[in-house]
């Protein structure tokens, strides 16, 4: 009679073994044939006041060809200013070896702008294919205060934290991107200590506050930069950081980039920021 139950348990085992077995002989490949889609415009362009006009343009490439990037030849580009005549920008490669970008088009222009101005980006191409985007400048947010502290590891292995402020305009929607570089002339000045998107959502017209965690040093140098976007480029930013953390993440959802510009891919947008210095001791 006691035997019974542990016969029973045995049975059950093994019937689901076999289940397993048969379970693995039932695999099978599946080959997803992904459709072809003909090429589209990828632009990128920042608008920046004091800076000559620069646009890279190249095109898209299927999910599995090698990286890299196909410069789009003969296109036209204009960059108009308000109701202002159209700028053309040039087919002229040149290098940015400070933010280690390459451009493909050029216009030695200064721009020259205030909050309120509108900047709209026509290209066309050989082939009939035309990408179009439009940016408003906004004003600059200034800061409240920039601090940072220090935690309570002893002297030689403290590091601190930073604290930054800002007012909200509670007159319209705000998006934000702030930015911390650190001044070492070992670093490339492209990789940021700080990169956040932060809006108001929450905060509308509140003081605004954002704190990183320990990651500071004495004597580290610290250029503070905030960034007072349109939401279709925070929206931008947004989607290109989500995708950055799904990559190679088997359990994240697929991430679609989210232009800011029409007929294509890409961002066009003009940069107006306030910027901070400040020294860890």
């Amino acid at each position: 009679m006691t035997t019974f139950p542990s016969l029973r348990a045995f049975l059950f085992l093994l019937l689901l073994a076999a289940g397993l077995v048969s379970a693995c002989d039932m695999e099978q490949e599946i080959e997803v044939k992904l459709p072809v889609l003909p090429p589209q415009l990828v632009v990128e362009c920042y608008l920046e006041n004091g800076q000559p006009l620069r646009l890279a343009l190249s095109e898209s490439a299927g999910y599995f060809d090698a990286p890299q990037a196909t410069i789009v030849a003969g296109a036209t580009v204009t960059i108009t200013k308000n109701n202002e005549a159209p700028i053309t920008l040039k087919d002229s490669v040149s290098v940015d070896t400070k933010n280690q970008k390459v451009y493909t088009h050029f216009n030695r222009r200064r721009v020259r702008a205030v909050p309120g101005d509108v900047f709209t980006l026509q290209v066309t191409d050989k082939q009939g294919r035309r990408l179009t985007g439009t940016t408003t400048v906004l004003p600059t947010v200034p800061f409240d205060s920039v601090g940072y502290k220090f935690n309570d590891k002893p002297a030689q292995t403290q590091e601190a934290y930073l604290l930054i402020r800002w007012q909200d305009d509670p007159a319209m929607k705000n998006f934000y991107r702030l930015l911390t570089h650190k001044k070492d002339s070992s670093a490339n000045g492209i990789d940021s200590e700080m990169d956040a998107e932060v809006n108001d959502r929450l905060r509308n017209g509140k003081k605004i506050s954002y704190t990183t965690t320990y990651r500071f040093d004495r004597n580290d140098i610290l250029d503070i930069k905030l960034f007072h976007v349109e939401e279709n480029y925070y929206n931008f930013i947004s989607s290109v950081e989500d995708a950055r953390r799904a990559n190679g993440n088997p359990f994240a959802q697929p991430v679609n980039i989210q232009s800011t510009v029409a007929g294509g891919f890409g961002v066009f947008t003009f940069l107006n920021y306030e910027t901070k210095r400040i020294i860890i001791k």
